[in-house]
C-alpha cells in the first residue's frame, strides 16, 4: 500500500477498494475528500460504524450497485457483523426493494453460503 491513507482505510475496513486506488492515482484531492467524508459520516455515533456499513450495503443493493454491496458487506464483516446480520439486512432490502436487491447482492450471498473463497471475496 503506497499511500498512508490506504493504510488508514485498510485498518478501518480490512481492504482498499480498487476504485479508491484509481481515484487516488488520478485525483489525490478527490481521494482526500472521499476519505474525509467516510471518516465523518461512518464514525461511531448513535449508530455504530458496523450498523452504518450495513445500511450502506442495503442502500447499495437498492441502487443495484453489486460492487458497492460487496464493498460495504466486506467492511461490515470486518467490523464484526455476522453473516446472519448481513443476510437479515438483505432480506429487509427484498421486502422494500424486491428481488433485484438480492440480485445485486449475489456475490455477497454466495460468499456467505461458502461458495466464494474468503480470499477471493476480499479482493476485487
Amino acid at each position: 500500500m503506497p499511500y498512508k491513507e490506504f493504510e488508514i482505510f485498510h485498518k478501518k475496513t480490512g481492504f482498499v477498494p480498487q476504485l479508491l486506488e484509481s481515484i487516488k492515482d488520478t485525483d489525490p484531492e478527490m481521494f482526500e475528500t472521499i476519505s474525509k467524508l467516510d471518516d465523518v459520516i461512518l464514525k461511531d455515533g448513535a449508530l455504530s460504524e458496523k450498523q452504518k456499513r450495513i445500511i450502506a450495503m442495503c442502500l447499495s443493493a437498492q441502487r443495484q450497485c453489486s460492487k458497492c454491496v460487496d464493498t460495504h458487506a466486506k467492511a461490515a464483516l470486518y467490523l464484526g457483523a455476522t453473516k446472519q446480520e448481513i443476510m437479515e439486512a438483505l432480506f429487509v432490502c427484498l421486502l422494500v426493494g424486491g428481488a433485484p436487491c438480492l440480485s445485486a447482492a449475489r456475490r455477497t450471498i454466495a460468499f456467505l453460503r461458502g461458495q466464494i473463497d474468503p480470499l477471493e471475496f476480499a479482493g476485487e
